[in-house]
């Protein structure tokens, strides 16, 4: 069982790896960068948030970084951290902008699973015991 979590979540790190680094492969070398179809009022928020020329890079960083940390089992739950407000993000923008709920819902049901699998790891974020000042030097 184990073997399928860790594939599970090298999946979606991938993913997530291939999309950030593939901005930066277009930024950087002017590689091909694919269109989407989208629906007007989408594009025409995608179109300003990339006009901005902040956005993308924060969202490529984001990819890059939540990926990178998913590959490993020690770092998947800060991966999961990462992921989760560009993951959210993407559910909206699909759900209300795109039209494309499937897609949106995909990755968020996805991330979810794996923040399930690794609740483990999350529990901290909201058990959250302070150290005595005794044991923190």
């Amino acid at each position: 069982m184990t073997w399928i979590i860790a594939v599970a979540r090298w999946l979606f790190a991938l993913f997530y790896i291939y999309v950030g680094a593939s901005w930066l492969s277009y930024k950087l070398f002017g590689t091909a960068w694919p269109d989407h179809k989208e629906a007007p009022a989408a594009k025409a928020l995608t179109t300003a948030l990339t006009d901005s020329g902040i956005v993308d890079p924060l969202i490529a960083s984001a990819c890059l970084a939540g990926g990178l940390l998913l590959l490993f089992r020690r770092t998947a739950p800060l991966g999961i951290v990462v992921l989760a407000p560009l993951v959210v993000g993407i559910f909206i923008f699909h759900v209300f902008l795109n039209h494309d709920w499937p897609w949106g819902t995909f990755h968020l049901c996805y991330l979810g699973m794996l923040a399930w699998l690794h609740r483990a790891g999350l529990q901290p974020l909201w058990n959250f015991q302070t150290i005595p000042a005794s044991k923190a030097h």
